[in-house]
C-alpha cells in the first residue's frame, strides 16, 4: 500500500515545486528513512556529486540517462548499497527499494495538484547485479543542491553507519563547530518519533545515547551533550561537537595509507574513470586503495591504467587481472 505524505497545503501558493520537494527531503525524508533507504539516497547524492564535478563513471557500471524531460533513469551496481558483503540475497535492498517506491508525496499549488515518489519502477537484474530506477527531475535537482554540502568523506562515513539515528546525528554534527541546543520535542518530531519514547529520559537513552555510542566508535565527528531543564523538567539538549581525528574516513587501514602517502592519498578523476572502465565499483576501489596509492607513488599510474583498461575487456575477471598486473609491475621495480 502506498504511503502518501502530504507536504504542501493549498495555502502555500508561493512555494515552487522544487522548494516543496526540498522541504520534504530536508525536513522529513532524511529523518524518516531506514538505514538501507538512506544508503540509496547517499548513493544518489554521490552520483550527483560526480555529475557536478564532471567525473566520468564507467558506462558498464553506472548509467544516468537524462533523455527524458521530467525524469531520469539511473542504474548502478547493487554492491554500492552494501558494506562488507552483507545481505547477499539482497532482501533488505529489495525492501528498501519497495519502501522508497511506495512513499509518495503530494503538493498543490494554485490549480495544480501532483503526486510523485523519490524513485519509481525499481528493478534488480540478478544476473548482472544491477539496480535501476526512475528519479523525478525535481528530486534530482534537490540532490544536486544537497550534494554540495557534503564531502565524499561525509558520505563514506554516513554510509557505513548501522543506525538511522547515528546517520542523522552525523549529518547534524558534521558541519557543526559550535554548541547547539535542540528542544527534545523538535528532535522527536523531526526523527518521526511522535508517540514513541514519550519520557524524555527514554528518548535520550534510546536515541541520543544510542547514536552517540556508534559515532564514538566509528566516526571522526561525534558529540557530547548536556540536558537542559525548565524548572524540574528536561526540555532541551545542548550538543557539543567533538572531533576524533584518530578516526579518519576509510577506517584504520586507510588512516595508515594517509600516514604513508600524505596529501597524495586520493585518486584523480582520470584515475577513477579508468578504474571504473576496468570494472571497479566504489567499494572495490576502497578495498584496494593501498595498492593504488603505492602505484601512484612508484609507477606512472595513469599510463599503466590506460594500458590495462585497453586489455581488460577480454579478461574473465578484469578487476582481478588488473590487481595481479599492478602487483607484478611493483615487483619488477624492486
Amino acid at each position: 500500500m502506498k504511503q502518501n505524505i502530504i507536504i504542501s497545503e493549498p495555502s502555500e501558493k508561493s512555494r515552487s515545486s522544487r522548494q516543496v520537494v526540498q522541504s520534504y527531503i530536508f525536513t522529513t525524508a532524511l529523518y524518516d528513512f531506514n538505514v538501507y533507504e538512506k544508503r540509496i539516497i547517499y548513493n544518489l547524492v554521490r552520483l550527483a556529486q560526480s555529475q557536478i564535478e564532471g567525473v566520468r563513471l564507467s558506462e558498464s557500471l553506472y548509467k544516468i540517462d537524462h533523455a527524458y524531460k521530467d525524469y531520469l533513469m539511473v542504474e548502478l551496481p547493487i554492491s554500492d548499497f552494501l558494506t562488507d558483503g552483507e545481505d547477499k540475497n539482497h532482501s533488505r535492498i529489495k525492501a528498501a527499494l519497495k519502501s522508497l517506491h511506495q512513499k509518495t508525496f503530494t503538493y498543490q499549488e494554485d490549480d495544480t495538484w501532483e503526486c510523485f515518489s523519490i524513485i519509481a519502477n525499481p528493478k534488480i537484474r540478478l544476473r548482472s547485479s544491477k539496480v535501476s530506477f526512475i528519479v523525478d527531475s525535481r528530486v534530482w535537482d534537490v540532490l544536486l543542491n544537497f550534494s554540495k554540502g557534503f564531502s565524499r568523506y561525509d558520505l563514506e562515513i554516513a554510509f557505513n553507519l548501522e543506525s538511522s539515528y547515528s546517520m542523522r546525528f552525523y549529518e547534524l554534527m558534521a558541519g557543526q563547530k559550535e554548541p547547539i541546543a535542540y528542544p527534545i520535542d523538535t528532535l522527536r518530531r523531526e526523527f518521526r518519533l511522535d508517540g514513541k519514547y514519550k519520557l524524555n529520559k527514554d528518548f535520550i537513552r534510546r536515541v541520543v545515547e544510542s547514536a552517540k555510542n556508534e559515532l564514538d566508535l566509528k566516526s571522526p565527528v561525534t558529540f557530547t551533550y548536556r540536558p537542559l531543564k525548565e524548572g524540574k523538567k528536561i526540555t532541551r539538549i545542548m550538543f557539543y561537537p567533538v572531533r576524533q581525528d584518530s578516526k579518519l574516513p576509510h577506517d584504520a587501514f586507510f588512516r595508515e595509507v594517509i600516514r604513508k602517502y600524505g596529501s597524495a592519498a586520493h585518486l584523480s578523476s582520470d584515475e577513477k574513470r579508468l578504474l571504473h572502465e576496468i570494472g571497479f565499483t566504489e567499494i572495490g576501489i576502497r578495498n584496494n586503495i593501498e595498492l593504488f596509492m603505492e602505484c601512484k607513488d612508484r609507477l606512472d599510474f595513469i599510463y599503466e591504467l590506460a594500458l590495462i583498461a585497453g586489455k581488460a575487456r577480454s579478461k574473465n575477471n578484469p578487476c582481478g587481472w588488473c590487481i595481479k598486473t599492478l602487483k607484478g609491475k611493483l615487483e619488477d621495480r624492486i
